[in-house]
């Protein structure tokens, strides 16, 4: 400002440089009746650029005590927000690449694994077994070795990385109604619930288990990729839109391990640990209880992603590696064997099972994936039902989940498109469905494959279709997505 400037000249000079603050605007605050620091900062936006004041905020107080006729002291300050001092986006950013670009996150048998042969398997932050590789085997072999013998033995899954939030308070169950899309206020303690969770939009973005543990408590299970952004989503809702509602949730992923005993002799082993009665009498399918086996302290989930007889058993995440140890032992005699990422996708794929990621990409409904039984008729609402009800959601047009199997029992390509007749707008050949999960199943000894098609529930029998990425064509009949024990008659012994 030139020296002898006037007070109109000197009344424009800048004092935040970034939000254009000029002395006129700190004087006007303080007509205006902004005398507190923090209201002069919010009225005139000085110091609430990307440098939180560091250029402006001394000019800018003194302009206020002037205009205040106040010593400096006495106006105050704003609050000061890190980084304090200048900072490098190096130091910011530097760190997230190469080995510290994520975290990685590790169950409590993550050595086990390890030492055993676990070829790994990234899924969200977490590593995973994706199969337990032996001595003079390929990776395919392991993986249907592994599903053979949790068909006819006895398999064990590290299960630790689903998520386990805990919904708690006098408004949880009306919280759960809301956030689901099927009946979660009538459960019963002690019992189970599969759950379908939708977006606002009417998309399908996360399944799992939920158990009732008392009248105010739920545990809710997610997928091992969604706890977290589940739990935000929990939270964004609870404290925007339904503030005032008596809930509160705990994300206790990593505070339990969980292990899946699976297969045929899975109650033998339980049996042998002892400590509980695990009778289909004493605890049914989609039940749950607290106990002992062996010696710990467990809580026991009847539950089944495999179509197996099933027990998800949750320890206290300290006892997770000596659990597992026990389980060993006790089912030596009995054909025990752990199993990756890969078997359980085809266990679930056999039994006609959604995966949150496969058979869902951010446009599908559960109505596409003929999930209508788990959709609540008695609710009046739930996040995304108005959006399922617009034109677009109800289109019959839309693709449907069913099951594809090849007429020569080759494995369809992972995401291959179904040919149509004729071209669209573009020129391209139109396209009437897409391959969500395909594998060769050991059970059947043949590929099986889940996919979305145009009126596919409809078209039982016909022949698709699919030109894959190596330059061959295969062709698939449409099936029923169910190719394993339709009836669940192995669940349920």
């Amino acid at each position: 400002m030139p020296q002898g400037a006037s007070v109109k000249l000197r009344e424009k000079t800048f004092l935040d440089y970034q939000n254009d603050v000029k002395v006129s605007d700190v004087r006007l605050a303080a007509q205006e009746g902004f005398v507190s620091v923090e209201h002069a900062k919010r009225y005139t936006t000085l110091g609430m650029a990307t440098d939180q004041g560091k250029l402006s905020n001394i000019n800018g107080l003194a302009t206020l005590a002037g205009a205040l006729d106040a010593e400096i002291p006495s106006v105050g300050t704003t609050t000061f927000r890190p980084p304090y001092h200048p900072i490098s986006m190096g130091a910011i950013a530097g760190a997230a690449r190469g080995d510290t670009f994520q975290p990685i996150r590790r169950t409590p048998l993550h050595d086990w694994h390890e030492s055993n042969g676990a070829i790994w398997e990234p899924v969200g932050q977490w590593r995973r077994p994706y199969a337990y590789v032996q001595s003079g085997e390929s990776t395919h072999d392991a993986v249907m070795r592994e599903v053979t013998n949790t068909r006819e033995n006895l398999g064990l899954l590290d299960a630790s990385t689903l998520g386990k939030l805990i919904v708690r308070g006098p408004d949880a169950a009306r919280f759960l109604d809301m956030l689901y899309t099927n009946m979660m206020s009538t459960l019963k303690p002690g019992k189970c619930r599969y759950g379908l969770m939708c977006n606002e939009n009417g998309f399908l973005i996360d399944d799992g288990v939920v158990a009732r543990l008392d009248e105010q408590t739920f545990l809710c299970h997610t997928t091992t990729g969604g706890a977290d952004s589940i739990h935000a989503h929990m939270e964004e809702w609870l404290q925007t839109e339904w503030w005032d509602w008596k809930v509160h949730v705990v994300n206790a992923t990593e505070h339990y391990a969980q292990v899946a005993v699976v297969g045929p002799n899975a109650r033998k082993c339980l049996e042998k640990l002892g400590g509980m009665d695990l009778s289909r009498e004493a605890l049914g399918f989609m039940e749950w209880t607290d106990g002992e086996l062996g010696g710990f302290k467990v809580r026991v989930f009847r539950i089944s992603f495999s179509g197996e007889l099933s027990y998800e058993i949750a320890v206290e995440a300290g006892q997770g590696q000596a659990f597992w140890d026990a389980l060993l032992i006790a089912g030596h005699d009995l054909g025990v064997m752990p199993y990756g990422t890969e078997c359980l996708h085809i266990l679930r794929a056999e039994k006609g099972f959604i995966m949150i990621g496969d058979e869902t990409d951010g446009t599908v409904i559960p109505q596409d994936l003929g999930l209508n039984w788990a959709i609540s008729k008695k609710k009046d609402d739930y996040l995304g039902k108005r959006a399922q009800e617009r034109s677009h959601m109800q289109d019959p047009a839309r693709w449907k989940l069913v099951g594809l199997e090849t007429t020569d029992g080759s494995t369809l390509p992972d995401g291959a498109y179904a040919l149509g007749e004729g071209e669209n707008e573009n020129g391209q050949k139109v396209m009437q469905g897409r391959v969500t999960s395909t594998y060769h199943s050991p059970t059947l000894d043949r590929g099986i494959a889940m996919g979305l098609v145009l009126n596919g529930p409809d078209r039982m029998g016909e022949v698709l279709t699919f030109p894959g990425t190596d330059g061959k064509t295969y062709e698939a009949r449409i099936v029923d997505p169910v190719f394993y024990d339709p009836k669940g008659e192995k669940q349920n012994v």
